[in-house]
């Protein structure tokens, strides 16, 4: 299993006709097996770069990923459903940028995510450079350290991955049922003994992290509005 993370720079307030457009996207690529819809969020302003739209798709590896390419570039090959879309779409979008995601061992599937039936109001996304050759040692650290930190407020882990493209990244998110929730573990974080522990592993690592907020988009499978249309 390999991601699709797609960060869109979006035109004005186009962010929610972007987001509807690429639900009933998304409703085709899995009726099709081009691929499957995570999420799509929109950006908190006032935790990010905005406006702005994040998609994370689900591919079956780089064999199903070779196909969802040679249906965009191959002429004989082409998605007849994909080029219109696009096109329709720039009223939307402006630009972004894409990362190819490769999950951690313990991290989990759309299956996973849709079983447990972890929905949440605001995910958050964890973007980190470290020096290379650490990634395992991170996410071990991730695993065993950060992860029951965040389960004891009801904060579940939706996503943790490498970006094979950009060696020495990685990107976890989270997913907090409220907003609330995830302000109070900002709030009150420094005097938590675990999570200093884990700052100062960070420091050690020379670590960069970038954070923001996302919240999901109704009718996603992470939105408690998951049957919306």
């Amino acid at each position: 299993m390999i991601y699709l993370h797609e960060t869109i720079e979006i035109r004005g307030d186009g962010a929610r006709p972007y987001m509807a457009a690429v639900l009933e996207r998304a409703r085709y690529s899995e009726e099709n097996k081009v691929s499957r819809l995570v999420c799509t969020w929109q950006v908190i302003g006032s935790t990010s770069r905005w406006p702005r739209v994040v998609n994370l798709w689900e591919i079956d590896g780089w064999g199903h990923w070779a196909q969802s390419l040679a249906r965009q570039f191959d002429p004989s090959l082409q998605d007849t459903h994909l080029r219109p879309w696009w096109s329709a779409m720039v009223r939307y979008r402006r630009g972004g940028f894409d990362r190819i995601l490769a999950p951690a061992a313990f991290c989990p599937t759309r299956s996973d995510i849709l079983a447990r039936e972890v929905r949440g109001w605001v995910t958050e996304q964890q973007i980190y450079v470290l020096p290379p050759g650490s990634l395992p040692q991170f996410f071990e650290e991730v695993e065993f350290v950060l992860r029951p930190l965040f389960q004891l407020r009801s904060i579940s882990l939706v996503g943790a991955y490498s970006v094979p493209m950009r060696p020495g990244e990685a990107l976890i998110l989270w997913s907090a049922p409220d907003f609330a929730s995830l302000c109070h573990w900002w709030e009150e974080r420094e005097a938590v003994e675990g999570w200093r522990a884990w700052q100062q592993r960070l420091s050690r690592w020379k670590a960069r992290q970038r954070v923001s907020w996302l919240v999901p988009f109704a009718g996603t499978i992470l939105s408690p509005q998951r049957e919306a249309r």
